[in-house]
């Protein structure tokens, strides 16, 4: 008889959840503002908009396509937080994104961490070389993900992508002489 009293429970449950997962399906952020090609070293600056119908809470992460998969970068951090990168955080009293709101982001790809060894200048001149040696396109993007506040507990729900973006080494001065001045004989 107990369990007679339980079923409409469980089946309402049950009911619930797979509404609030059809609602996860389309994106509830919008990335916005990037370029399809960025130098090197260039600050990628961009905003990711809250379109859902609740308060949310992203972290955005930076990939890299390497070796025909999307992995971390070197020493990934939360570009909403660069001081991810040095710390280790907790999270507690998050700073939720009201609908409609949007979070101004910008990624850093040569913030050199205080743990590497290497000095600023060859920290970022490693990251130029291996852009201009490479034989593919180096392709990126951004992973935001998406917690809600869950009984006072962040939640993840969903992750979004941006569209892949290039990097491409810094263009080169032209060397060939300017103002019609030639070294050649006239």
């Amino acid at each position: 008889m107990l369990w007679l009293l339980a079923a409409p429970f469980f089946l309402a449950s049950v009911e619930f959840s797979t509404k609030a997962q059809e609602n996860l399906r389309q994106p509830s952020v919008e990335i916005a503002g990037l370029n399809h090609e960025y130098v090197s070293c260039a600050l990628v600056h961009f905003s990711v908009r809250n379109t859902s119908q609740q308060e949310v809470y992203v972290e955005v992460y930076a990939e890299q396509f390497k070796a025909n998969a999307w992995t971390y970068v070197d020493y990934t951090y939360d570009l909403t937080d660069p001081r991810s990168l040095y710390v280790k955080r907790v999270i507690v009293n998050p700073r939720m994104l009201r609908t409609g709101a949007s979070v101004d982001v910008k990624y850093d790809r040569c913030l050199r961490p205080n743990f590497v060894k290497e000095t600023k200048s060859a920290f970022t001149s490693a990251i130029k070389k291996r852009d201009k040696e490479a034989r593919s396109p180096v392709l990126q993007r951004l992973r935001v993900d998406i917690y809600v506040l869950d009984q006072g507990h962040v939640k993840k729900v969903q992750q979004v992508w941006s569209e892949t973006f290039k990097r491409v080494p810094e263009k080169q001065p032209d060397p060939s002489p300017k103002n019609g001045n030639s070294s050649g004989p006239d």
